[in-house]
């Protein structure tokens, strides 16, 4: 196989993994809204942001790793920025809820 074709398999495999993150990282921040929207249980709030997280994580680290392998086009770039946005806007929420509810005690 040659180091082009290696090149293009790698490429193919981040790709994959990214897209099933960005599903997975999409469902966890949309349940993260549901129960924000509701907070019902405070216990909820914290798992969901958690797995947010950890999810977030995960994601930025095969889009880091893709970019090492090609150059991004404008729209790549834009959807990547979009996730790191929407992380942020999660974690800018969650502090100010937590915050909130340590005054509030």
């Amino acid at each position: 196989m040659t180091q082009k074709a290696e090149q293009a398999e790698i490429e193919a495999k981040l790709r994959n993994e990214r897209t099933n993150l960005r599903h997975l990282f999409t469902v966890s921040a949309n349940t993260f809204d549901d129960i924000h929207h509701k907070i019902d249980k405070v216990k909820d709030i914290h798992v969901q942001y958690n797995k947010v997280v950890e999810k977030a994580e995960r994601l930025f680290k095969v889009d880091d790793e893709i970019k090492e392998c090609i150059i991004f086009t404008d729209e790549e770039y834009d959807t990547t920025e979009s996730y790191r946005d929407r992380f942020t806007e999660i974690r800018v929420v969650y502090e100010n809820n937590i915050h909130k509810m340590k005054v509030a005690l």
